[in-house]
């Protein structure tokens, strides 16, 4: 064990090359295409780690491209899964202070998207695998890392995954938090197809239900001058211009995870505000602003609670605006442990208008497994050892994969009041964090397939 501790030190440069070079995919959810469901670049992405890991000597399978898997073989029948992603939310450029696909190294940090969700920790668990199997480890569990491709879309490739392989006898995630997450919020994300705009008018923002939106943009016909006033616009913070002969209305705010919607500054609530009161008859916009604007569900009627997890969040993530002008809220709510999605939906249709249609989309049961399972605290005795603490397993709202199967829970990679950057512009990690992490992953590794 030792042996490999200094094997896993001593190969850090080597982690954070091959680091930079996974984050250089730009492995956002593309067009699909025979072997690349999720686009050409996470088809590259997937490719690179997995001849990365048959370089390391561990056996690598490609399955249909929706994921990859890597295993370490041990001596009995029993598997240690350690499930992660490789595709990422997109990033807008010119919101970056570096390049989000450059990996670029300042201040102590290696910047670029997916750096902590999920690139860096995956990597980080697949060099402690090296060690170890360079060290002449001999486990008596097989550890199989999987690595996912749509995890931020909808989670389509475990589900094709765990169609062609076998669940592992136990698991754990290292895409959320230190120390130990054993209780994850349900998730429902939905449409809310609402009614029609007043005339002319279009509202646009976000790209993915689960980020907090950083821009909003309405354009509407040059009578809306009429009815809103430049200094009311100017307190909200909203923009006004004129372009092409229209009126254009735009607001910034500041991009977050949709788990944490307080984080972030939603930058369609000052539109939608500024709108309702322009237009205080329109039936869309006095739900939309009114309703479905707040980050705990209380003034949509769905505010929920309990012991083991806490509270609803509620995010707004993408507003459009069909040709006829039809207006569709995408939001993402996190629910406690307590509610499973049935109940969330009946809530939902009971305090929306008849008149608007909520369209499920992806939806997960929440998680839960005691804090007295030996995963769990197996997984704990390693984090309070490494670190010196006595922590104890938390909830979040963010889903991770762990969901996905029997037996498995969510660890690092985010260190205790760390600076969240997941999802964000100039996403980071921390060098010295990486380190720690991987030290830690190794000493997991070794503990359960032991």
């Amino acid at each position: 064990m030792k042996n490999a501790k200094l094997i896993l030190e001593k190969d850090f440069d080597n982690m954070i090359s091959v680091l930079q070079k996974v984050i250089s995919f730009r492995s956002e959810k593309g067009e699909s295409a025979e072997g690349a469901p999720f686009g050409a670049e996470v088809k590259a992405c997937l490719d690179y780690v997995l001849k990365t890991a048959s370089e390391f000597g561990l056996v690598a399978t490609n399955v249909d491209g929706y994921a990859g898997q890597v295993d370490f073989t041990g001596t009995g029948d029993e598997v240690l899964g350690i499930l992660g992603h490789l595709d990422v939310v997109p990033a807008i450029d010119s919101e970056w202070k570096y390049p989000p696909y450059g990996g670029v190294i300042d201040d102590g940090k290696l910047w670029g998207r997916g750096a902590m969700d999920d690139k860096g920790p995956m990597i980080a668990c697949l060099f402690a695998i090296k060690a170890l199997r360079e060290a002449g480890f001999v486990p008596s569990k097989t550890i199989r890392m999987i690595f996912g491709c749509d995890e931020e879309s909808g989670m389509e490739c475990v589900e094709h995954y765990f169609q062609k392989m076998p669940y592992p006898t136990i698991s754990f995630s290292p895409d959320g938090d230190f120390p130990v997450i054993n209780r994850e919020k349900g998730i429902y994300q939905f449409d809310v197809v609402c009614g029609k705009l007043p005339e002319g008018m279009s509202v646009v923002a976000g790209t993915r239900a689960n980020v907090v939106p950083s821009a909003c943009v309405a354009t509407a016909d040059m009578d809306v001058l009429d009815v809103i006033s430049k200094e009311r616009a100017d307190e909200l913070g909203v923009a006004v211009k004129i372009v092409d002969g229209k009126v254009e209305l735009s607001a910034t705010g500041k991009a977050a995870h949709g788990s944490t919607p307080d984080e972030g500054i939603n930058a369609t609530h000052p539109i939608l505000k500024l709108l309702s009161e322009a237009y205080p008859d329109n039936e869309t916009l006095a739900f939309v602003s009114s309703k479905i604007v707040g980050t705990d569900g209380a003034n949509w009627g769905i505010a929920l609670s309990d012991e083991p997890s806490g509270k609803l969040t509620c995010n707004l993530g993408v507003l459009s605006t069909s040709e006829d002008g039809v207006l569709t809220a995408t939001v993402d709510i996190r629910f406690p442990v307590s509610y499973n999605c049935d109940y969330m939906h009946d809530l939902l249709v009971k305090n929306t208008p008849a008149a608007f249609s909520v369209v499920p989309g992806h939806v997960s049961e929440p998680l839960f497994v005691p804090s007295n399972s030996k995963l769990v605290t197996s997984l704990m005795s390693v984090y309070n050892k490494a670190m010196n603490l006595n922590s104890e397993p938390i909830a979040i709202g963010g889903g991770t994969y762990s969901r996905c199967l029997p037996n498995c829970v969510a660890f690092g990679p985010l260190f205790p009041k760390e600076e969240q950057t997941i999802h964000m512009p100039n996403e980071c990690i921390i060098l010295e964090n990486l380190k720690m992490m991987s030290q830690i992953y190794l000493e997991a590794i070794y503990e359960l397939a032991k």
